[in-house]
């Protein structure tokens, strides 16, 4: 027997379905796309923030452009000075054969210029050299009644003030170039050396002068010879004398210089995306 459900059953059962609708469509559907929003705006926070990041660093990239390419600049300014010019085939080709060749031809107008006789010339060829950094180092003596007098450390801070430099400089690293070192043997006088020396510091290249060797520093001037004079007299009687005869010379001697040619690659214009 089936019993009619009332007006207020109904009702009941109603909303009872419409709770479940709800609860199920809540479960279902709003939240998990809840949980995707929050997903999702927690995903755009540290997005937005890394993109903060990014944008920040983009806004400095034409600054850091500037300071490489001034950098650079200011770098090249300084390798130029070991840019040699004699070197240039070199540099173009990476070819070392002709090396020797090309420093011969090089210096060859300053020997000319200069009037020097070449009676011997050697070239070592090309090789790496470290550079190490030059500058006055102070020779400071010190002694223990000395440093017990320092009651007060005057002493040991005038020390390492004048020692500054030169202490900096050995914790620098130092730069190796190629070098060509070459030995002339020559024959000329004393202003024929001078106009070579002149013509090799006046080089805006790379051009050390690392020996000089003078084998008659008078240059033929003073030297003297001893002489034989026989004299005679009015009954014949022959006599024999000594003397020192002190010798013109021609003002030339024979001369070593070892010279050193230093050469380093161009710096390439830095590729900053220009």
């Amino acid at each position: 027997m089936t019993r009619e459900m009332s007006y207020r059953d109904k009702m009941i059962l109603v909303i009872i379905t419409a709770i479940i609708i709800l609860a199920v469509g809540f479960f279902g559907f709003i939240r998990p796309k809840y949980n995707a929003l929050v997903t999702d705006r927690d995903t755009y926070e540290t997005t937005k923030t890394e993109w903060d990041g990014v944008e920040s660093k983009l806004k400095q990239i034409p600054t850091l452009q500037d300071s490489i390419k001034k950098e650079a600049n200011e770098a090249k300014k300084v390798a130029e000075l070991f840019v040699n010019e004699a070197f240039e085939t070199v540099n173009d080709t990476f070819d070392n054969a002709k090396s020797n060749y090309i420093i011969e031809q090089y210096v060859q107008p300053m020997i000319d210029e200069s009037e020097l006789e070449v009676t011997d010339f050697n070239a070592e060829g090309i090789s790496a050299e470290n550079l190490s950094y030059y500058c006055y180092e102070p020779d400071v003596l010190t002694y223990s009644l000395l440093e017990n007098a320092d009651i007060n450390g005057s002493y040991a801070k005038q020390v390492s003030d004048l020692l500054k430099e030169s202490n900096y400089l050995k914790t620098k690293e130092t730069a190796e170039v190629m070098v060509n070192s070459i030995s002339l043997t020559v024959k000329g006088t004393k202003e024929n050396l001078m106009m070579f020396l002149d013509k090799i510091k006046e080089d805006e290249n790379a051009i050390l002068v690392t020996m000089v060797t003078i084998n008659d520093y008078q240059f033929g001037a003073g030297q003297t010879r001893t002489e034989s004079v026989e004299t005679t007299d009015e009954e014949g009687n022959v006599t024999t004398t000594t003397r020192e005869v002190t010798l013109d010379g021609d003002g030339k001697s024979e001369m070593t210089l070892d010279l050193a040619f230093y050469n380093a690659m161009p710096i390439d214009n830095p590729n900053v995306g220009d």
